[in-house]
C-alpha cells in the first residue's frame, strides 16, 4: 500500500511544508543510493523510470519509493532531464544518477509550489533553496549527487529540531490513507506552474513543443548498461 506524492497534495489541497520537503528529500535519497548500490545485480530496467509527483511513492513505513506504473499517459516533459529530452548519449551510471536527482529536484519544486498562487513566491529557506537548484541544473556535470542531497540532508538535521525525516512521510500518508479509507481516488493530473519552469528552465517553455508528450518505459538512457 501506498500514496504518491501528488495523491497526498491533492487532499490538503496545498504545497508541502519546509520540513516535509528535507523529509520527502532525504527519504528519497536514500532509496536512490539504494537503488544505485544494487544495480550490478538488479535488472537495469529497474532504473527505467522518471520521478514525478506521480511516481514518486510515499509508504507507511516512512520511506520512499519509486514506480513506472500507470503513468505512461502523464506528461513528464518538466519533470525530464535536459539530456534525457535531448536524447544525449550517457556513459557512465553517474550520469543515470544525475538524471534522478533532476527529477526529484523539480518534482520537491512541484510540492512547495502546490496550490500556491503564481503572485506568491515559494517560501524555501536558503539552504533547502540552494540544494533543489543545484539539483535541477541543465548541464549535467553541475548538477549535484545523491551523496551531496544525502550529506546536505544530514547537515540540517543535526542542526535543526525536526523529526526524523520518516515521520513526515507517514503524516503525509495518513493525509490520504487515514482519512479515506478504502476509497479509491481519481486525481487531476499536476502541472508543473509555468513561472516556476521559467525560472528553472530559461527557455524550456518554448522549445517543450518540439519534444513528445510522453516518454516511452523502460527509457533508453539504460541502453548503454
Amino acid at each position: 500500500m501506498h500514496v504518491s506524492l501528488a495523491e497526498a497534495l491533492e487532499v490538503r489541497g496545498g504545497p508541502l511544508e519546509e520540513e516535509e520537503i528535507w523529509a520527502v528529500l532525504n527519504q528519497s535519497a536514500e532509496s536512490l543510493q539504494e537503488l544505485f548500490r544494487k544495480v550490478s545485480i538488479a535488472d537495469p530496467a529497474a532504473l527505467g523510470f522518471i520521478i514525478s509527483p506521480w511516481s514518486l511513492l510515499l509508504l507507511p513505513s516512512g520511506s520512499v519509493s519509486f514506480t513506472d506504473e500507470n503513468i505512461s499517459n502523464q506528461d513528464l516533459r518538466a519533470f525530464t532531464a535536459p539530456e534525457v529530452l535531448q536524447n544525449q548519449s550517457l556513459t557512465s551510471l553517474s550520469d543515470v544518477e544525475k538524471i534522478h536527482i533532476y527529477s526529484l529536484g523539480m518534482t520537491l519544486y512541484w510540492g512547495a509550489d502546490h496550490e500556491v498562487p503564481q503572485s506568491q513566491p515559494i517560501k524555501l529557506g536558503d539552504h533547502l533553496n540552494s540544494i533543489l537548484l543545484g539539483m535541477c541544473e541543465d548541464v549535467i556535470y553541475a548538477r549535484v549527487s545523491v551523496r551531496t542531497v544525502l550529506d546536505a540532508c544530514s547537515a540540517h538535521i543535526r542542526n535543526s529540531n525536526c523529526a526524523p525525516s520518516f515521520s513526515y512521510v507517514k503524516h503525509l500518508v495518513k493525509l490520504v490513507l487515514g482519512n479515506l479509507p478504502g476509497i479509491s481516488l481519481v486525481f487531476s493530473k499536476p502541472s508543473l506552474p509555468s513561472h516556476l519552469l521559467w525560472t528553472l528552465r530559461g527557455s524550456l517553455l518554448v522549445s517543450l513543443p518540439d519534444y513528445p508528450k510522453t516518454l516511452p518505459l523502460p527509457f533508453s538512457f539504460l541502453s548503454w548498461i
